[in-house]
């Protein structure tokens, strides 16, 4: 499995064999299908495949969208146009249409500041600055004094705020800059700031920059650097594809590039997910309430699984600090669902984090339908989180708007002594990835 792997996604079995009866659809039935292929997990080939039937059925963007079309422009240093399409379908995946622009190699500034170019003719919303390392650098010296390197990425950065301010006085457009992916090896190991013109260190202070500048200009910032940190730096760069055609971020990491970068357009148009719904037995904590009681259930210290269920539950409590509303869905008797809220001692969340708390035995798609009405909130402000494949499923196909991210298991659950022998271990381990999941709907 690729580091880069969009595993909240569900996996469609026939998505090949369902791409065959586009053609035979009408349009805006053809665009509802490319959503919900777009909602599945997706590699380059099947990415790159969805895009040409994008562009076959859709030259311009379909009527009453409810979201805006985005003119975007991508203006960098490398290339960039093996990119397009999964930021096309990273906005198809949010009902998105994306028209792209790409100048010539390495004129961003030429297309910036000639007004008789083709950006001006094109006049971009959205430009998205991507530069890399080594354009930014070049001329570096490793053995000049840290005055001189200070110097240098103080100059670098006046440029790129001097190009933000540029486009926005010339556009008006929205800025989106991409951070430095840190593609040098470092010259004196884990002292690395000693040597203050090492190009690695250049690289960290010049992000460590840019993210105030951006704070500052009011710039949306696509932390790749953060990324590679995450994934590691070979599933986002490789240095052949580099020296061959200039590729700074891998052919392979585009589709999550584009969903990042859908994410962001998104974002700037209200579309960011402000629910939470949660399920609770073996999501919130390892057991069933109703059956094993409330000293039965795992939850907290002492134990690995009952320490996973408590660092989800605590990273759910910071969502809700950042503003994101918390929800319950449980099919489960109100009393016993309330129990661990109320007496469970290592619980995080409380009873006062919850805005509605819905638990009967009733469809749960029913259920988040009551809960948006009651928050007041449409149902593509909603993310569902639920261990159970088969409610996450009925919630997919009655409310396709809402994001039903998939928990995957853990890489124990993949062996055969696993599946057999270990059944519970299995279902409850899943919960342990929780956390990146849910993630998946809250980056931006």
């Amino acid at each position: 499995m690729s580091s880069l792997e969009l595993t909240w996604l569900p996996q469609q079995s026939d998505w090949n064999d369902s791409l065959k009866y586009f053609t035979a659809l009408k349009h805006s039935e053809a665009w509802t299908a490319l959503v919900d292929m777009a909602n599945a997990r997706l590699d380059m080939m099947t990415t790159i495949k969805l895009d040409r039937q994008l562009r076959k059925l859709f030259k311009e963007s379909p009527v009453n969208l409810q979201t805006k079309p985005v003119r975007l422009a991508m203006l960098g240093s490398s290339t960039v146009d093996h990119l397009h399409a999964g930021i096309r379908v990273g906005a198809l995946r949010r009902n998105m249409w994306v028209s792209l622009y790409q100048g010539n190699y390495g004129q961003y500034v030429q297309d910036i500041h000639d007004d008789g170019s083709a950006l001006h003719a094109w006049a971009p919303d959205t430009i998205l600055f991507a530069f890399d390392a080594r354009h930014l650098l070049a001329g570096y010296h490793v053995g000049e004094p840290a005055q001189a390197s200070e110097a240098r990425v103080a100059a670098v950065i006046d440029r790129i705020v001097g190009l933000w301010r540029s486009a926005r006085s010339k556009f008006g457009c929205d800025i989106i800059q991409q951070t430095i992916l840190p593609i040098y090896a470092r010259l004196f190991g884990e002292n690395e700031n000693r040597l203050p013109g090492a190009p690695a260190a250049l690289v960290a202070r010049l992000n460590e920059q840019i993210r105030t500048r951006a704070l500052d200009e009011g710039v949306t910032l696509l932390s790749l650097d953060q990324w590679a940190i995450e994934d590691g730096l070979t599933a986002w760069h490789d240095p052949a594809m580099w020296h061959r055609a200039k590729q700074e971020v891998h052919l392979t990491a585009m589709p999550m590039y584009g969903d990042i970068v859908g994410r962001i357009l998104a974002a700037q148009q209200g579309k960011s997910r402000k629910c939470l719904v949660l399920d609770l037995d073996n999501t919130l904590w390892g057991g069933v309430i109703g059956d094993d009681g409330i000293d039965g259930i795992v939850l907290g210290q002492g134990n690995a699984l009952g320490e996973a269920f408590s660092d989800f539950q605590r990273y759910v409590k910071d969502l809700s600090r950042r503003g994101v509303i918390l929800a319950v869905c449980s099919k489960n008797d109100e009393k016993n669902a309330l129990l661990p809220f109320e007496q469970h001692q290592d619980m995080i969340l409380r009873r006062d984090d919850i805005a509605f708390f819905s638990a009967s035995w009733g469809d749960k798609a029913t259920a988040i339908r009551a809960i948006a009405r009651q928050l007041n909130i449409g149902l593509d402000a909603i993310v569902f989180a639920d261990d159970n494949p088969f409610e996450r499923n009925i919630v997919r196909r009655e409310l396709p708007m809402v994001a039903v991210p998939e928990l995957r298991p853990c890489v124990l659950c993949r062996h055969d002594c696993a599946r057999r022998l270990f059944r519970r271990h299995r279902h409850d381990c899943g919960r342990r990835h929780a956390h990146a999941a849910v993630q998946s709907e809250y980056r931006t």
